[in-house]
C-alpha cells in the first residue's frame, strides 16, 4: 500500500496510551510512538486538534517514528467544510484534501486517468502537451466568456478549448490526444447545477479521417471498458460511494435533437429550435432513457464554427453528446470537423468573430489540414459520475466553481 522508506504522514487521531492513527499518503496506519515522544506536551498538541507530522521508516507491515516533522501553531478540531457550500469548499480545498473521503477521490480519479490514457495507447493515439496560452480559442461556449490576458503587449486568451490544435496536430499524427486544463468563465448562476467550474480538464481525442459512427464508438468503448477496469481495481471505493454503479455495454441508443425537443415539449419543458437544450431538458431525457444514449444532429446555429455540415440536412451539424443516465447528463461532447478554409471563414463571419484572430488557423487551412473528428470528455465530470457525487467541485484538488472568489 505503501512506498518504502523514509516518509511524512499526519496525525489524524488519538487511539490510546502512545498509539496514534497516521495519514500516509492518505491511507490510514495506527503507530506506535515509543517512549521517546510519547509525552504529555506531544500527546497534548494531538489531543486538541493541532496538526501534527511524524517522519516514519516505513518497510512493509513495519513502522518506526524517527521524529516529529512539525506542529500546526492552529487547531483544526472541529474544523468542517461543507461542500453544498461552494465559496467555503474552495477557499479551504487545501484542508479537505487532507480529510480520508477527498482522499480516496483523488486517488480514484489517478486511477481513472491512467486507464483512460492505457485504453487510448491501445488504439494507437498519441498524447500531446497542450497550450495554455492561445491567440484565439473557441468562440462556441454557451453563454460562458473567454479570459483574455496580456502577453509581451499583446492579448492572448487562456485555453477555453484545444479544438483547432487538435485539428492540426492530428493532421500530423494522425490519432491523438490531450488531457488539457481549460479556463471559461461561466455564468455565476451555473454553480447552482452542481456540474460546472470555471477551471476543468478534458480528456480531448482528435482522429484523423474518421466517421461520425467510427468516433463515437470510440467513446462508447473509452466510457465502458474504462468503467469495467475502475470497477475491478477500485471496486471497494465504488461500492462506498455508489452502491447502485453500473457499466453500461455498447451500442448506445441514439435520439436526434429535434426528437429531442419533442419529447421536451410533451413533457411542458421549453425548448429552443436554434439552441442546445436546457439542463432540465437534458435532465429529462437522461432519466426517461434510463441509460446512456447519444444526443446528434444539433442545429448549426447553435453551435460552434468547427463542425461539419450533415448532408441530408444542412442546417443540421454531424455532432453529439453522450448523455449519461439518472439525470446526470453530458459526459461527452464532439463531432465530425470542418477542414475547408472558405467554409470555416463563412462560419467565423456569421457568429461575427473577429478574422484577423484566427489568422495562424486560417493560414493552416489554406495549406491544407485532414478531415478530422474528435471529442472531449469532462474527467472531473466522469469521476463525479462513477463515485456519484452530488457536486463536481468535489472531484478537483483546487476547485474553482462558478463565480467563486480568492478561491487558492
Amino acid at each position: 500500500m505503501f512506498c518504502l522508506g523514509v516518509v511524512v504522514g499526519r496525525v489524524v487521531g488519538f487511539v490510546g496510551g502512545c498509539l496514534v492513527k497516521v495519514s500516509v499518503g492518505g491511507f490510514l496506519v495506527d503507530v506506535e510512538l515509543g517512549d521517546s515522544l510519547c509525552s504529555d506536551v506531544l500527546l497534548g498538541f494531538i489531543k486538541s486538534g493541532r496538526e501534527v507530522f511524524l517522519k516514519l521508516f516505513m518497510d512493509g507491515a513495519a513502522t518506526k517514528v524517527l521524529g516529529v516533522a512539525g506542529v500546526g501553531e492552529e487547531p483544526l478540531k472541529n474544523f468542517y467544510v461543507d461542500a453544498s457550500k461552494p465559496e467555503i469548499f474552495a477557499r479551504y480545498s487545501w484542508l479537505w484534501l487532507r480529510f480520508p473521503r477527498y482522499s480516496k477521490i483523488i486517488r480514484f480519479q489517478h486511477t481513472l486517468l491512467k486507464i483512460l490514457r492505457e485504453i487510448l495507447d491501445s488504439e494507437g493515439f498519441v498524447e500531446l502537451i497542450p497550450p495554455v496560452l492561445n491567440l484565439a480559442s473557441d468562440p462556441g461556449l454557451r453563454g460562458a466568456r473567454k479570459i483574455p490576458v496580456s502577453v509581451y503587449g499583446t492579448t492572448y486568451e487562456l485555453s477555453s478549448s484545444t479544438i483547432m490544435y487538435k485539428q492540426l496536430a492530428a493532421t500530423a499524427l494522425g490519432k491523438m490526444y490531450f488531457v488539457a486544463r481549460n479556463i471559461r468563465e461561466e455564468p455565476v448562476e451555473n454553480v447552482k447545477t452542481g456540474r460546472h467550474l470555471i477551471e476543468f480538464t478534458q480528456l480531448d481525442i482528435e482522429w484523423a479521417g474518421a466517421s461520425m459512427n467510427e468516433v463515437m464508438s470510440l467513446g462508447e468503448k473509452l466510457v465502458y471498458e474504462s468503467c469495467l477496469e475502475i470497477t475491478e481495481k477500485a471496486g471497494e471505493l465504488i461500492e462506498e460511494f455508489n452502491p447502485r454503479h453500473k457499466c453500461f455495454k455498447p451500442p448506445y441508443e441514439k435520439i436526434t435533437f429535434s426528437e429531442a425537443l419533442s419529447i421536451a415539449r410533451e413533457a411542458g419543458v421549453r425548448v429552443s429550435d436554434s439552441r442546445e437544450l436546457p439542463q432540465e431538458a437534458e435532465e429529462l431525457l437522461s432519466v426517461k432513457v434510463g441509460k446512456p444514449f447519444w444526443l446528434i444532429k444539433f442545429p448549426t446555429s447553435g453551435r460552434g464554427f468547427y463542425y461539419m455540415p450533415d448532408e441530408e440536412e444542412p442546417n443540421k451539424n454531424q455532432d453529439f453528446n453522450l448523455i449519461m443516465p439518472e439525470g446526470y447528463g453530458e459526459l461527452i461532447d464532439g463531432g465530425v470537423r470542418e477542414f475547408r478554409h472558405e467554409r470555416i471563414v463563412r462560419r467565423l463571419e456569421e457568429l461575427g468573430e473577429d478574422l484577423s484572430k484566427y489568422s495562424w488557423f486560417l493560414e493552416a487551412l489554406r495549406y491544407g489540414i485532414a478531415p478530422t473528428a474528435g471529442f472531449g470528455l469532462g474527467v472531473e465530470r466522469y469521476t463525479k459520475y462513477l463515485l456519484n457525487l452530488k457536486y463536481i467541485w468535489e472531484a478537483v484538488p483546487f476547485p474553482k466553481p462558478p463565480g467563486v472568489v480568492n478561491a487558492p
